[in-house]
């Protein structure tokens, strides 16, 4: 099974359709099966759209993912799309969390990620489960954006206690940006693994240096050094053919701030 995370950053992009377009292609060449998507931003004063989408909030038309969605089905590959409204973000932007999949959804949950929850703060988070059928098995996934380790306004061990106290027994993944550089010890990505959490990259046959991001972005504007920013986790160990950073200019021109991460799981049904 292909998964795919990115953190779009999107309408904050310039080029933002030719981006979209690179996006759409490295779907198909890659074979995704499963897409999670931080930082989709709609405009609020664009008009709403009537398809039928499992979303918390109206969707545009100018919705990131929804515009993805059509480049692939243009293409002639046909993926189900979740939007979930997180926050106002940008001053006229609605930032949400998108699944694309072309595996049957059968349930989809929204996560507050924090207490007294607020869509007007931008540290305050959301997380998206949904469950998909693959091979007659269920699995969920989760798709994740938390915040910093030691944030006052909610901390990362806060945002990923809530995820995880969700968990079933059953096999589940956790894609997105976590916000925690993996090479800062008894942090964040430590804390993870604390929670027993297992990293793909870790676990893969076949990967690269899996870094994400290698300069100051919006939320690390004092970050000079390369990081490991981006996950694919699951909740139990399982073999991992392959994991490789994408959109990096090296493998697919460069779409956001962040690079992406797409793995090859094995679940013993292929």
């Amino acid at each position: 099974m292909k998964l795919l995370t990115l953190n779009t950053h999107s309408w904050q992009e310039s080029d933002q359709l030719q981006k979209l377009a690179i996006v759409a292609q490295a779907i198909i060449d890659q074979d995704c099966d499963v897409i999670a998507l931080q930082e989709v931003n709609q405009h609020h004063l664009s008009a709403t759209i009537n398809d039928k989408i499992r979303s918390n909030h109206p969707v545009h038309s100018d919705n990131y993912g929804y515009l993805l969605q059509q480049k692939l089905a243009e293409l002639g590959h046909d993926y189900q799309l979740t939007w979930d409204f997180v926050h106002q973000s940008y001053e006229v932007y609605q930032e949400g969390l998108a699944f694309l999949s072309r595996l049957p959804i059968i349930e989809h949950q929204v996560i507050d990620l924090s207490d007294n929850y607020d869509e007007n703060n931008w540290k305050h988070r959301r997380s998206v489960r949904i469950k998909v059928l693959y091979q007659q098995c269920e699995l969920d996934l989760y798709n994740c954006h938390c915040g910093w380790w030691n944030d006052e306004q909610g901390s990362f061990a806060e945002h990923l206690n809530k995820i995880t106290a969700t968990l079933s027994p059953q096999l589940s993944f956790l894609l997105g940006d976590f916000n925690n550089p993996s090479h800062i010890r008894g942090q964040g990505y430590d804390y993870a693994l604390q929670c027993h959490l297992f990293d793909c990259y870790a676990m893969a046959e076949i990967k690269d240096t899996g870094i994400t991001v290698v300069k100051n972005i919006d939320g690390w504007q004092q970050n000079s050094e390369s990081l490991r920013l981006d996950y694919i986790f699951s909740n139990q160990p399982l073999p991992v053919i392959k994991h490789q950073v994408i959109f990096n200019g090296d493998f697919y021109d460069v779409v956001s701030d962040h690079f992406g991460v797409v793995t090859d799981v094995s679940l013993g049904t292929e």
